[in-house]
């Protein structure tokens, strides 16, 4: 059962509801009820006006005409000196009209000689009523007229009366009265007042305003219904219908559509909102999608994707986190992201990165599961800003390579073992090599000593010490190739330093009748490098494009020539060495192992080293060495450098 102050409870928002509802009609209805109010009462305040003054016209018509008979009669009577006949005759004559209040005549002294009214009025001043139509002023000398004035009269008790006064002019005759032996004629003998009663035209106009008022309330309830109704139906329904749009809206169904097609005002509102819900519908739909798109990449995807609040405080966390890290996203967000580093300084010193820039990219740290396994990640960094321009936080993508550098690990001792097994075999060959050399100068020495043979002798030592001295290169060699030499690196000009190769190379090159070139550009950029190992990289390069061209049969007119070149990158991030020569070229067969170590084509006159080291002193500028070759054609070695150096990163 629900209690009576329940009730009341969901009635009020009801009740509340309806008001507003009803504000805009309370609005509409009262501007227009005023409006008529206003226009109803001034209408009927000048038809009052109208009626008044015709009413008054009338009345003052009739109250001339009836002063004027009383006039004539008392004439009669006042030439037939009859005077005693006076207060009889004004008597009947009030009597015969009930719109009289009042009749006098009043002598011209003052002396009120009847009244109907009041029998026993005495006098009355020149400054009254009646005589103010002879006496302008009260010590004025009456004036001599004989038109009839009118004047409304109000008294006690809102009574009006229109008082007509018809001034009595003596005529010839009128001194042989008794009454008036002393009269001139043309003089002001007297007046004589008729108060006509204006209770019907009051009472008239009361009852035309009582009828007006009943109009205007009429009329205003009526337009109220009216206005309420058209109101309502053009109007409020149409605003109900667009607050239910406006909710739903608000709720995020933009499938409502209002479908006006009155063609009002109102309509091209509507027309507005449908608009607005269909592009809302259409954005939303595209918002969603792509949300839903982004979201399965996330969830998709087996890196660790995190993101951190500008606190620091994680926000988001992928299943590929959970299932690298083992942390439940319930359990992780929320939580510093200092948790899952092993190393918090590590994090501290990625975002001093950042802050230079908008990522950090492959960044390597390591991260600690939740069972204290450690695994190493690479970091990408980014900063997650808001449209004004607010930090909202970063995004961390991180891949973990635990695995895979067990992979690489695993891989490089294999290939440790496969180029130990090479190194070997090499080393055995070439020892062979050498040790037979060795032999056949030992069994020379044997034999000039047997046969005292001091040339033999000579020749067999000479073989003895050549080997030495080669198995000491090896050595060396092998030594350069497997040691790891730290870099002294600085910024040098690479156009110098070839050009101090070719000056102390210059000799050696024309004694061979080889022609050593170089080709500099201006402006050559400074390079990061180690200039010993740099140039140890030339030195070798321009060897063994000598001893190639060497090998060469040239063509009559034909130039043995090698060429020291410096290339720069189009981006301005690298530089290239080049070293070209034109002697014979080679295989692709050869073209692929040159740079393998103890692979020569020297036969027994080289190690198989020197390229080996080349590319091995290459390798660890981070630069990259190749070959351009074909039979016939010469040869083409590349060294690209970086110009900034080798980022000496943690292998």
């Amino acid at each position: 059962m629900s209690t009576p102050g329940a009730k009341e409870g969901k009635a009020r928002p009801t009740l509340r509801g309806a008001m507003k509802r009803l504000r805009l009609a309370w609005k509409v209805n009262g501007l227009f009820l005023l409006i008529l109010a206003g226009a109803l009462g001034i209408s009927r305040f000048l038809t009052n006006l109208d009626l008044e003054r015709a009413e008054i016209a009338a009345a003052r018509e009739t109250s001339i005409a009836t002063s004027e008979r009383i006039q004539t009669r008392l004439r009669g009577i006042m030439m037939s000196h009859q005077a005693n006949e006076l207060v009889s005759l004004v008597d009947r004559m009030a009597s015969e009209n009930p719109a009289f209040r009042d009749v006098r005549l009043i002598a011209h002294g003052g002396e009120v000689r009847t009244s109907q009214l009041d029998p026993d009025a005495g006098t009355v001043g020149i400054d009254s009523w009646p005589c103010t139509v002879c006496h302008i002023t009260p010590t004025a000398t009456p004036a001599v007229t004989s038109e009839t004035c009118c004047e409304v009269l109000e008294f006690e008790g809102d009574e009006r009366a229109l008082s007509v006064v018809t001034p009595v002019i003596g005529e010839e005759g009128c001194n042989s009265a008794t009454c008036h032996s002393e009269a001139q004629p043309g003089s002001v003998y007297g007046i004589l007042q008729a108060d006509f009663s204006l209770a019907h035209v009051d009472a008239l106009i009361d009852r035309q305003t009582r009828n007006t008022l009943w109009a205007i309330l009429l009329c205003m309830l009526l337009g109220t219904l009216a206005a309420w109704w058209m109101t309502d139906r053009l109007v409020g329904r149409r605003i109900r219908t667009i607050r239910a749009g406006a909710k739903r809206l608000a709720e995020h169904d933009f499938s409502f559509r209002f479908g006006d097609s009155t063609g009002d005002g109102l309509s091209e509102v509507t027309g507005v909102f449908d608009r607005m819900s269909s592009e809302l519908s259409a954005t939303m739909t595209e918002l969603m999608s792509t949300k839903e798109y982004l979201q399965a990449i996330v969830d998709n995807s087996a890196d660790i994707i995190i993101t951190v609040d500008p606190e620091g405080f994680i926000k988001t966390f992928n299943p590929g986190a959970e299932k690298v890290l083992g942390y439940t996203k319930e359990e992780i967000v929320g939580k510093r992201i200092e948790t899952i580093f092993a190393e918090p300084k590590d994090r501290d010193a990625a975002i001093e990165q950042l802050e230079n820039g908008d990522h950090v990219v492959n960044y390597m740290t390591h991260f600690v599961t939740k069972d204290n396994d450690l695994r190493n990640v690479m970091i990408t960094l980014s900063k997650l800003i808001a449209p004004d321009g607010t930090a909202m936080g970063t995004m961390g993508i991180s891949k973990d390579l635990t695995d895979e550098l067990r992979m690489q690990v695993q891989l490089m001792r294999t290939k440790r073992m496969a180029a130990l097994g090479q190194a070997i075999t090499g080393i055995q060959h070439s020892i062979k090599n050498m040790l037979n050399v060795m032999k056949g100068g030992a069994y020379m020495v044997k034999l000039g000593l047997k046969k005292d043979d001091k040339a033999m002798l000579t020749e067999g030592w000479e073989m003895v010490r050549g080997g030495m001295e080669d198995m000491t290169q090896m050595s060396m060699s092998m030594l350069d190739f497997a040691r790891t030499r730290k870099l002294k690196l600085r910024a040098i000009d690479l156009g110098e330093l070839l050009k101090k190769i070719h000056s102390i190379s210059h000799a050696k090159f024309s004694d061979a009748g080889v022609v050593l070139s170089l080709d500099i550009p201006n402006g050559c950029p400074e390079v990061v490098c180690d200039e010993d190992g740099i140039r140890s990289v030339v030195m070798d390069l321009i060897s063994n494009a000598l001893d190639a061209c060497s090998w060469k049969q040239y063509d009559p007119g034909e130039t043995p020539e090698v060429v020291m070149r410096i290339v720069p990158s189009p981006g301005d991030q690298r530089v290239e060495i080049q070293v070209q020569d034109n002697a014979e070229g080679m295989t692709e067969e050869v073209r692929k192992r040159v740079f393998t170590p103890f692979f020569s084509t020297k036969e027994k006159k080289g190690t198989g080293m020197g390229l080996a080291v080349v590319a091995r002193i290459v390798e660890s500028h981070e630069g990259d060495t190749y070959v351009e070759s074909a039979p016939g054609k010469g040869a083409t070695f590349r060294v690209s450098l970086p110009i900034q150096g080798p980022s000496l990163r943690e292998e």
